[in-house]
């Protein structure tokens, strides 16, 4: 086994460390602020993103947004300053698709390669193996990293072109913020007929009108529980940005309703709360 890099020890790339640990892989990483626990977990913690890449030939990063991952990769103390021949980053940030590329050629032309690979699942899934990644870039490269994505977490697809990876990231999420919302509007609708919401919930669960989202937030929903939140409006709101600057309203009549109710609850100072309290905010405006 090698050793691989992580930039970004946050809420996502901690297990994700802790996974490859688990597999044999040593782990060298950094997180631009304090607090991780990668050297208790038996990492290596260094003090930059050139450090990290001077000492591997994997690299991966996981980032709240593009102007971080550029910072990582292109600023005075990025990889590019200290990249190896053939080093493969693999780059799962969910960030628009023009600014990764840009990063990419840069890499490329430094004599690497940079997959896009955007991650699917929330924090506690990461651990326990149940988030997908979509892989996207040259295929060639895919194959010379498959043990490390093998180890990241759950399953893994490969989506195809560099960018797939976030479309296919685009595509779940549009999904996420309608089923969420349906499934919300679908329960306080219950609720103000008078309808026994376990049972609600028992029915849809077996029925063709259930769904996965509503079996795993329905019972969060019905007991009015939104935090602490694993999956935080303001997380997929992110997301449901870069989608609305790509696909016109009129295109995705369903998302752009499903994201107006998600904005509402950012603009009313909701944004940490978890993506069931869409609920709360549909019964309150009835």
């Amino acid at each position: 086994m090698t050793d691989v890099g992580i930039i970004g020890l946050g809420k996502m790339g901690m297990p994700i460390a802790r996974n490859l640990l688990e597999r044999g892989f040593g782990v060298v990483g950094f997180r631009r602020t304090p607090g991780d626990g990668l050297a208790e977990a038996g990492g290596v913690r260094v003090g930059s993103a050139a450090e990290v890449a001077e000492r591997v030939g994997v690299l991966l990063s996981i980032l709240p947004d593009a102007a971080a991952v550029e910072d990582v990769i292109r600023g005075p103390r990025g990889t590019l300053t200290a990249l190896r021949p053939g080093t493969v980053h693999i780059e799962m940030s969910t960030i628009e698709v023009a600014r990764k590329a840009a990063v990419r050629d840069a890499v490329v032309a430094a004599g690497g390669d940079l997959l896009d690979a955007p991650i699917s699942g929330s924090p506690p899934m990461v651990e326990p193996r149940l988030a997908t990644t979509f892989v996207s870039g040259g295929a060639a490269t895919v194959e010379t990293v498959k043990p490390v994505l093998d180890a990241i977490s759950g399953t893994w697809v490969y989506a195809g072109a560099f960018g797939n990876g976030a479309s296919l990231k685009y595509v779940s999420a549009m999904l996420m913020a309608a089923h969420t919302v349906a499934a919300a509007e679908a329960l306080a609708f219950a609720r103000r007929q008078g309808l026994d919401l376990e049972l609600v919930q028992r029915t849809l669960d077996t029925s063709i009108a259930g769904s996965a989202l509503l079996k795993q937030r329905g019972p969060w929903m019905r007991e009015g529980r939104y935090e602490p939140a694993p999956g935080p409006i303001d997380t997929l709101e992110q997301i449901l940005e870069q989608v609305a600057g790509i696909v016109p309203p009129a295109a995705a009549p369903v998302f752009s309703a499903a994201k107006e109710v998600f904005d509402t609850a950012v603009r009313n100072g909701n944004g940490h709360k978890d993506i069931a309290y869409v609920h709360q905010q549909l019964a309150d405006e009835a």
